[in-house]
C-alpha cells in the first residue's frame, strides 16, 4: 500500500510540473531574430498584429524583417512604420486599378523606401494596358539581394536608356505581359547566373527567344493573342539547357517550342490547341528531329529516354497523339492527361493490333482527368491492360508482375495546370512531379489495378 501511495504521488508530481511547464510561454524566450524570422512569414496584417500580444513582441514586428502583401491605401503607412529590412514586396495590378497618376512612378516611390532595405523577393504587376508601364528604377537597388523576381505589365528599357540589371543571387524569375526585346532578354538571363526557374506569360517585343543557361532547372511558358497589332513571343528554342528537368508550355494561340539539347529533361507538359473536330490550332513542338503538330508526328528520328512524366491538355482525348508520344518518349512512367471533350471513338482493333506485340511501354500511372464513359474515353484506357495481356502471352509470363495504375478523375475535377497554381508548379522544385499534389485534391478517383 505504501509503495502504491508513493507511486501516486510521483505521478502527482509529475503532473503539477507539466502543468507549470505548460503555463511556460517558450516561443516568448527565443531571441529577437528568430521571433523576427517567425513574424516576417507572416501574412503582412497577421504580423503587425503580433505587437498586441504583449510588450515582449511589442518591438519585434517593426524591425522584423518585412513581408509586404496588402492593398495600396495601406502601403505608405506601413512602409513609414516599418524600420526595416524587407523579405518580401507584391503588388497586384489590381491594387494600382484606382491611381489616377503613373503606377510605375507610384511603385518606384515605394520601393525606395529604406523599410525594402535588402529585398529578397519581389512581385508587381502594373496592369495590362496597350502601352506598357516602364520598368522602375529602383528595383535595380535590390540586384544584389533578391532571390525570387516576379515582373508584370512593364517595359524593359531599350537601346541608350537601357541600364543592366545584374541579378547574382536570382533564383526565380517570372515575366509576364512584359515588353522586352531578344537583345535585353538574352541580357537579362546572362546576368542570372544562378537562375533555376524561369516562367514567361505573354511575352511582348520580341518574336524569338533563345534560352542558353547552365543552371535552369525549369522552364514555364504560356502564350496568348490577346493584344493584336503587338508583336508576341511566337518561338521558344531550348538550344543549351543541361540541368532543364522541368518543361510546361500552355498554348492558346499557334506558336513553335523546339528542344535542342536538354539531357536531363523528365518533366513535360503540353496543353494541345488542337480540336479533331473543327480542325483548328497550329502549336508546333520539336524535340532533336522530333516533330509534334496537332495528333501526330509528321517526322520522328529522335528518341527521348529522359522524359518520366508527361502531362497533356487535349480537347478531344486521342489515342493516336498518346502511342506517338509512348514512341518518342519509351521511358515514360506516368502520363496525366486531361480532355475537355468526349473526343472520337478511338476504335484501335485492327489498327494496332501488332504494334501490341511489338510497343514497349514502361507506365506505371495513368491519370485520366473529366473520364466520361463513354466510348471513346472507355477505348483510350481499354488499349492498356490490352496491351499488357498481350505482351504477357507473348512472353508466356502466366503470374506478371507488371502493374499499371489507372486514375479515373471525375468530370468536373481540378484541371492539371490552373491558372493560379501554374507559377507554383514551374517555380516549386522541392518534389520531381509537380502534378502529384494537384491530383491529390481531387474528389472522385477510381483506382484500377492491371497485372
Amino acid at each position: 500500500m505504501a509503495m502504491a501511495a508513493g507511486a501516486k504521488r510521483e505521478r502527482r508530481g509529475r503532473l503539477d510540473e507539466d502543468g507549470e511547464e505548460e503555463l511556460v510561454d517558450r516561443i516568448s524566450r527565443l531571441p529577437d531574430g528568430v521571433l523576427g524570422d517567425i513574424v516576417s512569414f507572416l501574412p503582412t496584417k497577421d504580423g503587425a498584429r503580433t505587437q498586441v500580444l504583449s510588450s515582449r513582441w511589442r518591438p519585434i514586428w517593426r524591425s522584423a524583417p518585412l513581408n509586404l502583401d496588402i492593398r495600396t491605401d495601406d502601403v505608405s503607412r506601413i512602409l513609414s512604420a516599418h524600420q526595416g529590412p524587407g523579405r518580401r514586396f507584391c503588388a497586384e495590378f489590381r491594387y494600382f486599378n484606382d491611381d489616377p497618376g503613373d503606377p510605375s512612378a507610384t511603385l518606384d516611390r515605394w520601393l525606395r523606401s529604406p523599410a525594402l532595405n535588402n529585398l529578397q523577393e519581389i512581385k508587381f504587376h502594373l496592369g495590362i494596358t496597350m502601352e506598357s508601364h516602364p520598368l522602375p528604377a529602383s528595383v535595380h537597388r535590390f540586384s544584389s539581394t533578391l532571390r525570387a523576381a516576379s515582373f508584370g505589365g512593364c517595359a524593359f528599357p531599350e537601346g541608350n536608356r537601357a541600364s543592366p540589371l545584374h541579378l547574382p543571387l536570382l533564383k526565380q524569375l517570372s515575366l509576364g505581359d512584359v515588353r522586352i526585346s531578344e537583345t535585353s532578354f538574352n541580357a537579362l538571363l546572362a546576368a542570372c547566373p544562378t537562375l533555376q526557374s524561369l516562367l514567361l506569360t505573354n511575352i511582348l517585343g520580341c518574336s524569338r527567344v533563345q534560352i542558353v543557361s547552365q543552371n535552369l532547372r525549369s522552364i514555364g511558358f504560356r502564350h496568348t493573342y490577346y493584344r493584336d497589332g503587338h508583336t508576341n513571343l511566337q518561338q521558344l528554342i531550348i538550344k543549351d539547357a543541361p540541368y532543364l528537368e522541368r518543361l510546361l508550355c500552355i498554348e492558346n494561340g499557334s506558336a513553335q517550342v523546339t528542344v535542342v539539347s536538354a539531357p536531363k529533361l523528365h518533366v513535360l507538359a503540353l496543353q494541345s490547341v488542337y480540336n479533331l473536330t473543327h480542325d483548328v490550332g497550329s502549336t508546333t513542338f520539336q524535340f532533336g528531329r522530333t516533330v509534334f503538330q496537332r495528333s501526330c508526328i509528321p517526322s520522328s528520328t529522335t528518341v527521348v529516354h529522359s522524359m518520366k512524366v508527361l502531362a497533356l491538355i487535349q480537347p478531344d482525348l486521342c489515342l493516336d497523339m498518346v502511342i506517338n508520344l509512348l514512341k518518342c518518349f519509351p521511358c515514360l512512367e506516368k502520363l496525366y492527361i486531361e480532355t475537355q471533350n468526349g473526343g472520337k471513338k478511338n476504335t484501335w482493333c485492327h489498327k494496332y493490333k501488332n504494334l501490341i506485340g511489338t510497343l514497349e511501354i514502361r507506365l506505371k500511372k495513368i491519370v485520366l482527368t473529366n473520364y466520361r464513359g463513354n466510348t471513346s474515353h472507355f477505348n483510350f484506357a481499354k488499349f492498356f491492360p490490352t496491351w499488357i495481356e498481350r505482351q504477357n502471352a507473348l512472353l508466356q509470363i502466366k503470374n506478371a508482375s507488371r502493374v499499371i495504375q489507372f486514375d479515373f478523375v471525375a468530370k468536373n475535377s481540378f484541371s492539371l495546370m490552373l491558372s493560379f497554381l501554374f507559377a507554383k508548379q514551374v517555380h516549386d522544385l522541392s518534389i520531381a512531379d509537380p502534378f502529384v499534389k494537384l491530383r491529390d485534391r481531387t474528389t472522385t478517383t477510381i483506382k484500377t489495378l492491371f497485372s
